[in-house]
């Protein structure tokens, strides 16, 4: 019996060295979306988390108040990130929960035009 079971062994080894090298291989990935704006500010970081899928989310989650201090109404830089760690908790939970990183840069106030009384 030992000669019929050597092939089974031997897919099954190769197949869990494939699986182990896609996951070792598979890192990070981000989104990146850049304007016009030139950057006002630093860099800001929060992690967004999305549960079942997107169709759970607070949409006041990502808050922007260093944006919103200075009277800006726009970004200059905005990038979505995940990595290892991420992309197994979310392959883990089948999708019900994926938190991502999200950075962003507001862009400079606009300068005054005109006489200022």
């Amino acid at each position: 019996m030992a000669p019929k079971t050597e092939p089974f062994r031997r897919l099954l080894f190769n197949s869990l060295l494939t699986l182990c090298a896609a996951c070792m291989l598979g890192g990070c990935y981000n989104y990146r979306v850049v304007t016009h704006a030139q950057p006002g500010t630093e860099v800001t970081t929060r992690t967004a988390h999305s549960l079942f899928w997107g169709l759970v989310q607070k949409p006041t989650e990502i808050t922007t108040p260093n944006c919103d201090s200075l009277n800006i109404r726009g970004m200059a830089e905005v990038k979505m990130k995940t990595n290892l760690g991420y992309a197994l908790i979310t392959v883990v939970t089948l999708g019900i929960w994926s938190p991502m990183k999200v950075e962003w840069k507001c862009g400079k106030p606009c300068q005054p035009v005109g006489n200022e009384l």
